[in-house]
């Protein structure tokens, strides 16, 4: 490798890695199946979200909100589970293809048994099991967020890290809208051979053809390409060392993404139960208006995410980017806490009547009577503006600074544990915010959620000269 020069004409020993990577080139082809699959992963976990209580009610009149709260943290368990074995495991065989290609059958299996639920008695242990091993399915995203961290060359990384986020941001907004899609068909349905055929098992017989479906495309149109890695013993690039990262650096990207996923997941799973207590709207009601409000939202997070990897905003330093997130998301914690000039108390359901009928607090819920209401109109525009704007500029920049934290290197084990993190989030979340939601409501619910991220900011702040590129360095 010649002599690298500063401006003023010294040897600098210190160099960024886009000056030997950037004369390569990404093989955009398999660069884009690996977006698109993230989209697909993203629809696996989300599909069921607001679709759930109602199906768990159902299957099992014994589960309760603090049951749901489980399920919906199984699939991020089994995902927490396998994100680390999927990096591992591309760590040591630099193979995407495998890992990606058994996630997505161990999913379709995960996905047929929770269409069969009704087949089973105590039928809330077997969702259970089903949504865990689900999660033990598509944590392979960890193996195509690799893809997308070592696959291109830094002056592509934020486009395609971008792109990828915003596949995976467009599945998990789009599987609820997908599920809201079903519902004429209605909650009862019909039989056939025993199985039942209805709003909740059609989606899931779908997810299982989407997912052997991926598996195929994989194996049949996806090559390998690591163009962002300085191998070790390439002889071009035997003058440079690439030194240890900084573990405090990457340990702040991997919160900022666990609090993006944290709120992401206490979004969608407590939408349809706020709602039903907010504007007493019953349970098709809330999962089909809260899916229109997600796609909008969605759509929101696509074109940012979309301008991000294509535009000069997208260059902007990375820090400023995910300061402006945390400060989207804390208008939305602002505006949806029930102040006493909102409207209130919230109604009870009638008597006799479940949420599959007709909307309002459950008796048990005793916060109701002293709990105001947000306006609808307060609750749509926050869902889809301000968290519209704030997931693109946290999740994007906080998965690439992460990369570019970690360096030129092989990433699986890293980028395992990025996953990893993101994927635990969510089980906090869903624990704790379905707890707070039952026991006193909605109120502390957005305490909590703008502490982590009022924690998130200062440690941005606090940190804020670490946070920059990993610089390889020249032998002399």
């Amino acid at each position: 490798m010649s002599k690298i020069y500063d401006e003023n004409g010294n040897v600098q020993k210190e160099f960024s890695a886009s000056i030997v990577l950037d004369s390569r080139k990404t093989e955009w082809k398999s660069m884009w199946i690996a977006i698109f699959l993230q989209f697909v992963v993203g629809v696996q976990i989300s599909v069921y979200y607001m679709s759930m209580w109602p199906y768990l009610q159902s299957l099992d009149k014994s589960a309760d909100v603090d049951f749901l709260g489980w399920i919906v943290a199984a699939c991020n368990i089994g995902s927490t589970i396998s994100n680390p074995i999927y990096g591992y495991w591309n760590q040591k065989t630099m193979s995407v293809k495998w890992p990606t290609i058994a996630g997505f059958l161990i999913a379709a299996v995960a996905q047929t048994w929770y269409a069969l639920l009704s087949l089973f008695s105590n039928a809330k242990w077997y969702m259970l099991a089903a949504r865990i091993m689900t999660g033990l399915g598509v944590g392979n995203l960890a193996a195509l967020r690799v893809y997308s961290a070592t696959a291109s060359t830094p002056k592509d990384r934020m486009k395609a890290i971008s792109y990828g986020t915003g596949g995976y941001v467009l599945g998990i907004s789009f599987g609820p809208v997908l599920s809201a899609f079903f519902t004429p068909i209605g909650e009862t349905g019909h039989k056939l051979i025993g199985i039942s055929i209805n709003m909740f098992t059609v989606v899931a017989f779908l997810m299982t053809i989407v997912c052997l479906a991926a598996a195929v495309i994989v194996l049949i149109f996806f090559k390998e390409s690591y163009v962002g890695i300085v191998e070790e013993d390439d002889d071009t690039q035997k003058d440079v060392v690439i030194p240890k990262f900084d573990i405090t650096a990457a340990l702040v990207c991997i919160y900022l993404f666990m609090i993006v996923n944290i709120i992401a997941t206490n979004i969608e799973v407590m939408s349809t139960p706020l709602t039903t207590v907010l504007y007493d709207w019953k349970d098709s009601q809330s999962i089909l208006y809260n899916g229109i409000a997600l796609c909008c939202s969605c759509v929101v997070s696509v074109a940012l995410n979309l301008i991000l990897g294509s535009t000069r905003l997208g260059r902007l330093d990375k820090r400023y980017q995910m300061l402006a997130g945390i400060g989207f998301f804390l208008l939305y914690q602002v505006f949806m806490y029930p102040w006493g000039f909102y409207s209130g108390p919230l109604h009870y359901l009638p008597e006799g009547s479940t949420t599959q009928t007709a909307g309002g607090c459950d008796d048990s819920y005793k916060w109701c009577s002293y709990t105001t209401r947000v306006p609808l109109f307060v609750y749509l525009f926050c869902f889809i503006v301000f968290f519209g704007i704030a997931f693109p500029f946290v999740e994007s920049p906080s998965a690439a600074l992460y990369s570019e934290v970690l360096g030129p290197r092989k990433q699986g084990i890293m980028q395992g544990l990025f996953s990893f993190g993101g994927s635990l989030a969510p089980v906090i979340g869903s624990l704790t915010s379905t707890a707070l939601f039952q026991a006193t409501g909605y109120r502390y619910v957005m305490v909590y959620q703008a502490g982590i991220l009022l924690v998130g900011a200062a440690l941005i702040m606090l940190f804020y000269k670490r946070l920059v590129p990993l610089k390889l360095i020249k032998k002399t």
